[in-house]
């Protein structure tokens, strides 16, 4: 018999990490992967439990950002268990290659005064010093400005341009006790496992891809007067559609009567496809269901992280006639022929305050936001 092997340890994961960002590779094939795998963790002939391994070891880089996996119901998959993909996408390595870091050379602020003599005695692997010099930079570089408290995904998208990259530091060693907190950064791990914020009795109800946002909306509508929706659900990107039934039984489960249901999201690929499996499965349902267009626009005109790595050629055209078929903004059809990923975040809690812009039309027939003009 078989026994399921011990996951891999942060180690084994630290040094995969540095192998696959070390190939410089924006994609990497699954034989690839597999020789990156085998030299972080060596020790295991038996195919099943290396399997378990790598499959956490993947999955670990891409809650962390470091790599994307191909879509979940997707082609680009194996039929084995657990499933493995063909291959990877690597957002990190579409940056500019990193110099070798000395701490020495480094003026660490007030907030990061122990990372010098981490580094010189922890040894830890270079991605995470990296990670400490850009939190580092980016506290010197706001040093005497204000810094308004928003959610932890924002912030990470102005540290990082990822949106998940300070949520998987969050839990090792650059937030252990005595070092950095949330706190220093202003930032604040967002809510959202209850799914919904409730404003008012009646009217409107929002529905956002990402949790920031849906605890950054519902921070700047409860601070509203009126609340212009009234209420806020976080959707979880694809299983938003799962959300109709409830939506459906909003008034008998919380007391809101809805009135239209607006949904927003990230302008990618992904963002696209939930946004239309969402939209059209509430029409199904007799929901009066559309988009937050002001939400989508303001999105769209803000700065890309980078390329939509997970787009290929068919799901690409796809998106492309799903977006027309809703009459998404001509912001969001510009972005998806450039190829370029904008997540929701970029629209963080302090744009959000203000929340006459992005109100739904029964409240602003002709919003406006912040982010009017394409940025490049």
């Amino acid at each position: 018999m078989t026994h399921p092997a011990p996951l891999p340890p942060a180690d084994v994961l630290d040094l995969f990490t540095d192998h696959v960002l070390a190939t410089g590779q924006h994609r990497l094939t699954v034989a690839a992967v597999h020789r990156l795998w085998a030299r972080a963790d060596p020790g295991w002939p038996d195919a099943y439990n290396a399997r378990i391994r790598l499959a956490h070891a993947l999955g670990h880089l891409a809650d962390a950002g470091l790599i994307t996996l191909p879509a979940p119901g997707g082609r680009l998959w194996d039929a084995g268990t657990p499933r493995l993909p063909a291959r990877i996408a690597v957002p990190a390595n579409h940056r500019p290659p990193p110099k070798a870091l000395d701490a020495a050379d480094e003026p660490w602020g007030p907030a990061m005064h122990w990372a010098p003599a981490w580094i010189r005695t922890a040894h830890p692997p270079h991605h995470l010093r990296l990670d400490a010099v850009r939190i580092n930079r980016w506290l010197l570089a706001t040093t005497g400005q204000p810094r308004p408290v928003i959610a932890r995904e924002e912030r990470s998208l102005q540290i990082y341009n990822d949106e998940k990259r300070l949520t998987a530091l969050t839990t090792g060693p650059l937030f252990a006790p005595g070092r950095l907190t949330l706190e220093h950064l202003a930032c604040q791990a967002p809510t959202g496992a209850l799914r919904i914020a409730i404003l008012r009795p009646t009217g409107p109800v929002l529905v956002v891809e990402n949790r920031a946002t849906f605890d950054s909306a519902w921070h700047a509508l409860r601070s509203a007067s009126p609340a212009s929706y009234a209420a806020v659900v976080f959707g979880g990107g694809d299983a938003a559609s799962a959300l109709v039934t409830d939506l459906t039984r909003l008034h008998d489960l919380t007391g809101v009567h809805p009135g239209r249901i607006d949904y927003a999201g990230d302008v990618d690929i992904a963002g696209i496809e939930a946004a239309h499996q969402f939209v059209t499965t509430a029409r199904t349902a007799g929901l009066t269901a559309g988009l937050s267009h002001p939400l989508w626009q303001a999105v769209a005109s803000s700065q890309p992280v980078g390329p939509d790595m997970t787009a290929e050629p068919v799901r690409a055209q796809e998106a492309h006639a799903l977006a027309r078929f809703l009459g998404m903004p001509s912001e969001v059809t510009d972005r998806l022929e450039q190829g370029v990923r904008v997540p929701q975040e970029r629209i963080d809690r302090h744009t959000l305050r203000d929340t006459h812009w992005w109100a739904p039309p029964a409240h602003h027939q002709t919003p406006t936001h912040p982010h009017a003009r394409s940025q490049p």
